[in-house]
Protein backbone atom coordinates (compact mmCIF):
# COMPACT_ATOMS: atom_id res chain seq x y z
CA UNK A 1 0.00 0.00 0.00
CA UNK A 2 1.31 3.45 -0.96
CA UNK A 3 1.07 5.90 1.94
CA UNK A 4 1.47 9.67 1.74
CA UNK A 5 1.73 11.73 4.92
CA UNK A 6 -0.17 14.88 3.96
CA UNK A 7 0.89 16.90 6.98
CA UNK A 8 4.22 16.76 8.78
CA UNK A 9 6.15 19.84 9.94
CA UNK A 10 9.56 18.17 9.52
CA UNK A 11 11.16 21.55 8.84
CA UNK A 12 10.69 22.75 12.42
CA UNK A 13 13.50 22.86 14.98
CA UNK A 14 11.83 20.03 16.90
CA UNK A 15 13.28 17.65 14.29
CA UNK A 16 16.85 18.99 14.14
CA UNK A 17 18.27 16.14 16.24
CA UNK A 18 16.39 13.22 14.72
CA UNK A 19 15.01 14.31 11.33
CA UNK A 20 17.05 11.67 9.48
CA UNK A 21 15.88 8.93 11.80
CA UNK A 22 12.26 10.07 11.53
CA UNK A 23 12.49 10.00 7.72
CA UNK A 24 14.18 6.61 7.73
CA UNK A 25 11.49 5.15 10.02
CA UNK A 26 8.71 6.63 7.91
CA UNK A 27 10.17 5.14 4.74
CA UNK A 28 10.64 1.74 6.41
CA UNK A 29 6.98 1.89 7.47
CA UNK A 30 5.82 2.35 3.88
CA UNK A 31 5.44 6.13 3.72
CA UNK A 32 6.26 6.98 0.11
CA UNK A 33 5.94 10.74 0.41
CA UNK A 34 5.56 13.52 2.94
CA UNK A 35 3.97 16.93 2.41
CA UNK A 36 5.59 19.58 4.59
CA UNK A 37 3.25 22.55 5.12
CA UNK A 38 4.59 26.01 5.81
CA UNK A 39 3.43 28.19 8.65
CA UNK A 40 5.28 31.50 8.18
CA UNK A 41 7.27 33.23 5.47
CA UNK A 42 10.48 33.12 7.51
CA UNK A 43 10.39 29.32 7.47
CA UNK A 44 9.79 28.82 3.75
CA UNK A 45 13.48 28.83 2.68
CA UNK A 46 14.35 26.07 5.18
CA UNK A 47 11.24 24.09 4.16
CA UNK A 48 12.08 24.38 0.46
CA UNK A 49 15.70 23.40 1.09
CA UNK A 50 14.59 20.33 3.04
CA UNK A 51 12.22 19.28 0.26
CA UNK A 52 14.99 19.66 -2.31
CA UNK A 53 17.12 17.24 -0.30
CA UNK A 54 14.88 14.23 -1.03
CA UNK A 55 12.55 13.23 -3.83
CA UNK A 56 9.84 12.04 -1.42
CA UNK A 57 9.42 15.38 0.38
CA UNK A 58 6.93 17.90 -1.02
CA UNK A 59 6.52 21.56 -0.04
CA UNK A 60 3.31 23.38 0.71
CA UNK A 61 3.52 27.10 1.42
CA UNK A 62 1.17 29.13 3.54
CA UNK A 63 0.58 31.49 6.43
CA UNK A 64 -0.85 29.69 9.45
CA UNK A 65 -3.78 31.38 11.23
CA UNK A 66 -2.30 30.83 14.71
CA UNK A 67 0.49 33.26 13.79
CA UNK A 68 -1.80 35.91 12.29
CA UNK A 69 -0.27 38.58 14.57
CA UNK A 70 3.18 37.89 13.13
CA UNK A 71 2.32 37.85 9.43
CA UNK A 72 2.86 41.05 7.46
CA UNK A 73 0.89 42.34 4.47
CA UNK A 74 3.95 41.77 2.29
CA UNK A 75 3.85 38.09 3.18
CA UNK A 76 0.90 37.59 0.84
CA UNK A 77 2.86 39.06 -2.07
CA UNK A 78 5.79 36.88 -0.99
CA UNK A 79 3.53 33.84 -0.95
CA UNK A 80 2.32 34.49 -4.46
CA UNK A 81 5.86 35.06 -5.77
CA UNK A 82 7.31 32.05 -3.98
CA UNK A 83 4.54 29.82 -5.30
CA UNK A 84 5.29 30.98 -8.84
CA UNK A 85 9.02 30.30 -8.38
CA UNK A 86 9.00 27.10 -6.34
CA UNK A 87 5.88 25.29 -7.59
CA UNK A 88 4.74 23.71 -4.29
CA UNK A 89 2.16 20.92 -4.26
CA UNK A 90 -0.34 22.95 -2.21
CA UNK A 91 -1.04 26.18 -0.39
CA UNK A 92 -0.94 25.50 3.31
CA UNK A 93 -1.21 25.36 6.12
CA UNK A 94 -3.93 27.98 5.97
CA UNK A 95 -7.29 28.41 7.64
CA UNK A 96 -9.16 29.63 10.67
CA UNK A 97 -8.65 29.08 14.38
CA UNK A 98 -11.56 30.49 16.39
CA UNK A 99 -10.71 28.27 19.37
CA UNK A 100 -8.11 30.77 20.59
CA UNK A 101 -9.93 33.96 21.60
CA UNK A 102 -6.77 36.09 21.52
CA UNK A 103 -6.48 35.68 17.74
CA UNK A 104 -8.37 38.26 15.70
CA UNK A 105 -11.15 36.61 13.72
CA UNK A 106 -11.22 39.53 11.27
CA UNK A 107 -7.49 39.27 10.57
CA UNK A 108 -7.75 35.50 10.14
CA UNK A 109 -10.68 35.81 7.75
CA UNK A 110 -8.84 38.36 5.61
CA UNK A 111 -5.66 36.28 5.55
CA UNK A 112 -7.57 33.11 4.72
CA UNK A 113 -9.57 34.69 1.90
CA UNK A 114 -6.41 36.16 0.38
CA UNK A 115 -4.65 32.79 0.48
CA UNK A 116 -7.64 31.05 -1.06
CA UNK A 117 -7.47 33.57 -3.89
CA UNK A 118 -3.76 32.86 -4.35
CA UNK A 119 -4.44 29.10 -4.38
CA UNK A 120 -7.23 29.52 -6.92
CA UNK A 121 -5.02 31.63 -9.21
CA UNK A 122 -2.21 29.06 -8.96
CA UNK A 123 -4.64 26.14 -9.45
CA UNK A 124 -3.37 24.48 -6.28
CA UNK A 125 -5.19 22.53 -3.57
CA UNK A 126 -5.08 23.80 0.01
CA UNK A 127 -4.17 22.28 3.36
CA UNK A 128 -6.65 23.56 5.91
CA UNK A 129 -6.28 24.26 9.61
CA UNK A 130 -9.67 24.61 11.30
CA UNK A 131 -10.73 24.88 14.91
CA UNK A 132 -14.22 25.99 15.84
CA UNK A 133 -14.83 27.65 12.45
CA UNK A 134 -16.37 25.05 10.13
CA UNK A 135 -19.41 27.10 9.09
CA UNK A 136 -17.32 30.15 8.21
CA UNK A 137 -14.71 28.06 6.44
CA UNK A 138 -17.22 26.10 4.38
CA UNK A 139 -18.90 29.33 3.32
CA UNK A 140 -15.58 30.79 2.15
CA UNK A 141 -14.60 27.58 0.38
CA UNK A 142 -17.90 27.54 -1.52
CA UNK A 143 -17.19 31.06 -2.75
CA UNK A 144 -13.52 30.52 -3.55
CA UNK A 145 -13.94 27.24 -5.46
CA UNK A 146 -10.36 26.11 -4.92
CA UNK A 147 -9.04 22.80 -6.21
CA UNK A 148 -9.91 20.87 -3.05
CA UNK A 149 -7.24 19.67 -0.67
CA UNK A 150 -6.97 18.29 2.84
CA UNK A 151 -8.95 19.33 5.89
CA UNK A 152 -6.19 18.62 8.41
CA UNK A 153 -7.08 17.15 11.82
CA UNK A 154 -10.79 17.17 11.03
CA UNK A 155 -12.96 17.49 14.12
CA UNK A 156 -16.40 18.39 12.82
CA UNK A 157 -19.69 16.60 12.40
CA UNK A 158 -20.64 13.98 9.83
CA UNK A 159 -22.67 16.63 7.96
CA UNK A 160 -19.70 18.99 7.87
CA UNK A 161 -17.46 16.15 6.70
CA UNK A 162 -19.82 15.52 3.80
CA UNK A 163 -19.81 19.21 2.87
CA UNK A 164 -16.00 19.24 2.71
CA UNK A 165 -16.00 16.08 0.62
CA UNK A 166 -18.61 17.58 -1.71
CA UNK A 167 -16.17 20.46 -2.26
CA UNK A 168 -13.40 18.04 -3.23
CA UNK A 169 -11.61 17.75 0.10
CA UNK A 170 -10.13 14.75 1.85
CA UNK A 171 -10.25 14.58 5.63
CA UNK A 172 -7.23 14.09 7.86
CA UNK A 173 -7.54 12.61 11.33
CA UNK A 174 -4.85 12.95 14.02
Amino acid sequence: MLLIDTHCHLDLDDFVQDRGEVLQNARKSGVAGIVIPGIARAGWPRLIELCRSATDLYPALGLHPCFVDHHQQGDLVGLQQTIEQEKPVAVGEIGLDFYRPELSKEQQLGLFEAQLSIAKAADLPVILHNRKAHDQMLSLLRKARVKGGICHAFNGSLQQAQQYMDLGFKLGFG
